[in-house]
């Protein structure tokens, strides 16, 4: 299942075309509470679950684990060939937030890198 994001102006609406590249799926699957898409409850993350987490590697541990959940679908379909996903936290400059960093490999071997954040408590 592809997702794509079709803008005009400022606002934009989800689509099912296929997208041009795996950036908007990977958006979508992180953005998108896990559950919530009626067509696909499987589709999702449950990253939104940590807001009232504390700034803890157990925390930081889940936060990769939810990542790779809501990508694996990427990896099943053959859009991506693989995954890294690496959560950083730093308590000291930024308490709370955790931060994810993430690099898909394409099909194609073209590499994709996203990153995006989780407040945390």
């Amino acid at each position: 299942m592809d997702f794509m994001i079709e803008t005009s102006g400022i606002l934009g609406e989800m689509t099912f075309e296929p997208a041009e590249n795996v950036l908007n799926n990977i958006y979508l699957s992180l953005a998108i509470p896990r559950g919530s898409l009626f067509c696909a409850a499987a589709f999702g993350s449950r990253l939104h679950l940590l807001a009232r987490s504390k700034n803890t590697p157990e925390a930081a541990a889940l936060a990769k684990d939810y990542c790779l959940e809501a990508l694996q679908w990427l990896i099943d379909c053959g859009r991506v060939v693989s995954i890294d996903i690496a959560i950083e936290r730093n308590p000291e400059e930024d308490p709370h937030r955790l931060k994810a960093h993430i690099q898909a490999v394409q099909a194609d071997q073209t590499v994709v890198t996203f990153d995006t954040f989780q407040e945390v408590v």
